[in-house]
């Protein structure tokens, strides 16, 4: 079951347009500036003096409206690193589901979105991936949230929640929530998330993400 609508206190969305009305960026913000789930739409400059240091995420456009760069805000931020993301799409799933899998490395310009093609192109292995979400972009719902072992505790969950958060918006998708069903871990993640009005009361303990060592 999703959380009530109004789990978000604090948190709305400014989008960013030039002189014509061209969307150029969405930011999701945590303040008490405007009322928890509005959308204020502003001139590029004033936008920024809006937004301040309180976007979570942002989600940068081009001239035709595609989302082509995400960047946590300063709250959100992989510590000591950039970030860049790749969209994976699961279109023959039922549901269909997206999968935004976070890098850090000299690959690519901190925070460039890339397709999976444009990702195959860079020459980097799954196992390169700092962190993942996957959700179902049709109801919002997060279905799963991955942080490699060395690098938790860097903020890398709360930087893809953000992100995933901007770039739904700025395409036009439901807002993201999660159900009762999650790891341990992933309890403690939520419990610390200024994110957890998003998601239910824990229902039921999934088993780990992370494989055990081997005792071979």
């Amino acid at each position: 079951m999703a959380p009530d609508p109004s789990f978000g206190a604090g948190w709305w969305q400014c989008v960013a347009v030039a002189p014509d009305r061209t969307p150029l960026w969405l930011a999701v913000v945590g303040s008490a500036r405007h009322p928890a789930g509005s959308r204020v739409e502003l001139l590029a400059a004033a936008a920024e003096h809006e937004v301040g240091d309180d976007a979570a995420g942002v989600a940068e456009l081009d001239g035709e409206g595609r989302v082509v760069r995400l960047r946590p805000g300063p709250s959100t931020a992989i510590t000591d690193a950039e970030s860049w993301f790749a969209e994976i799409q699961e279109t023959s799933g039922r549901p269909p589901a997206t999968n935004l899998v976070a890098f850090a490395g000299p690959e690519r310009p901190a925070g460039d979105l890339l397709d999976e093609a444009a990702l195959a192109g860079t020459g980097v292995r799954s196992a390169d991936q700092v962190g993942a979400v996957r959700w179902y972009p049709a109801t919002g719902e997060v279905d799963q949230i991955y942080v490699q072992p060395a690098w938790r505790r860097r903020r890398v969950g709360s930087a893809l929640i953000a992100v995933a958060a901007a770039l739904s918006y700025a395409r036009g998708w439901p807002r993201l929530w999660a159900d009762g069903q999650r790891t341990d871990l992933g309890e403690r993640f939520r419990n610390a998330s200024p994110w957890r009005g998003r998601t239910a009361d824990l229902t039921h303990v999934a088993p780990p993400m992370t494989p055990p060592p081997s005792s071979t």
